[in-house]
């Protein structure tokens, strides 16, 4: 028996978040991949790393590495969390920060893998789906170092986004989505661009978002990225409102000095306010162009309905994608 150990401290920690624990892995199992806060983990031990992973079949630990991630399998499938989906195998990777746990569940009795699944940033299998999947690719790639840090956890965030995009069956491209494709209601979406790439080759990700941070907020992530894609069809296809997305007027105004056109253009479609005149009549026109430029580009979706947690995770990409901003 325990007596106040570490071992008990990391039970009572688990056995306290089992609801919200329960909460993510069946957005998991529906999702493929699911994540929250783990808020005064790092409370509990001083670790030069607090990453660590347990896979849990059923109501067994198929392993773990770590005795906080130990203690996570054994509450989790004491619990019977996962005993719903005896075909499926759940992997609870803490993060090296320890303030974030993933849970990503694979299709079969096989334990997860720890090298990561195809994903954005390589070549492309032939086919494509007609429902806006993009087929994502297989690269090579490994687990971040046990010492924690920045490039430990960018490597993190990497992995866990190509496994991310091998159960969504590859990135998507925004000009080929709609309301049908399988969005998840609420979540979090991460952008990649052709010839932004890592030091390895593979892509980056250049914007990150979310939607609905506030308390009244009823907003769907679906209609966030249909504002960023522009309208497909109606009066004006092709065309959209960078004044509603701020993805769309970053863009454009990068486009509008990418073509070297006039400051005052830059000027009115940086105005919030609408302005009328010579320069408001071109923009338009710009609003075309960063349809086109936004369509095709790769994006994944994750599934994450708690919006505390949307927050958390939006508010802290800068340790791993620090050049860009969200919108």
């Amino acid at each position: 028996m325990q007596t106040g150990g570490v071992g008990s401290r990391y039970d009572d920690y688990w056995a306290a978040q089992l609801p919200q624990i329960r909460a993510q892995v069946q957005a998991a199992a529906s999702a493929g991949l699911a994540a929250m806060r783990v808020p005064g983990l790092t409370r509990l031990g001083a670790r030069q790393s607090w990453h660590g992973t347990a896979d849990v079949l059923g109501q067994e630990v198929a392993g773990a590495s770590g005795a906080h991630a130990r203690s996570l399998g054994n509450t989790v499938a004491a619990s019977g969390i996962c005993r719903p989906w005896p075909g499926r195998a759940f992997r609870f990777t803490v993060s090296a920060a320890g303030d974030m746990l993933t849970i990503t569940a694979t299709a079969d009795h096989r334990r997860p893998k720890g090298g990561p699944a195809p994903g954005p940033g390589s070549q492309p299998r032939p086919a494509r789906p007609a429902d806006g999947r993009r087929p994502g690719p297989a690269r090579p790639g490994h687990l971040p170092a046990a010492g924690g840090g920045r490039r430990a956890d960018a490597g993190e965030f990497y992995r866990i986004l190509d496994q991310l995009a091998a159960r969504l069956g590859g990135p998507r491209l925004l000009r080929e989505c709609t309301g049908r494709s399988g969005c998840p209601p609420q979540g979090l979406y991460f952008f990649f661009e052709d010839g932004e790439n890592r030091a390895d080759g593979a892509g980056r990700v250049v914007r990150v978002g979310t939607h609905a941070l506030t308390a009244t907020s009823k907003a769907m992530l679906w209609g966030r990225l249909r504002q960023h894609r522009g309208h497909l069809a109606g009066s004006d296809p092709g065309g959209g409102d960078h004044r509603a997305s701020v993805f769309r007027r970053h863009v454009g105004a990068a486009l509008i000095r990418r073509n070297g056109l006039p400051e005052d253009l830059l000027a009115s479609w940086l105005d919030r306010h609408r302005p009328r005149g010579e320069r408001a009549s071109q923009e338009p026109g710009v609003e075309r162009e960063v349809s086109r430029h936004i369509g095709v580009m790769p994006f994944l979706w994750l599934s994450v309905p708690g919006r505390a947690d949307r927050g958390y995770l939006e508010s802290n990409r800068s340790h791993c994608c620090p050049a860009f901003p969200a919108g």
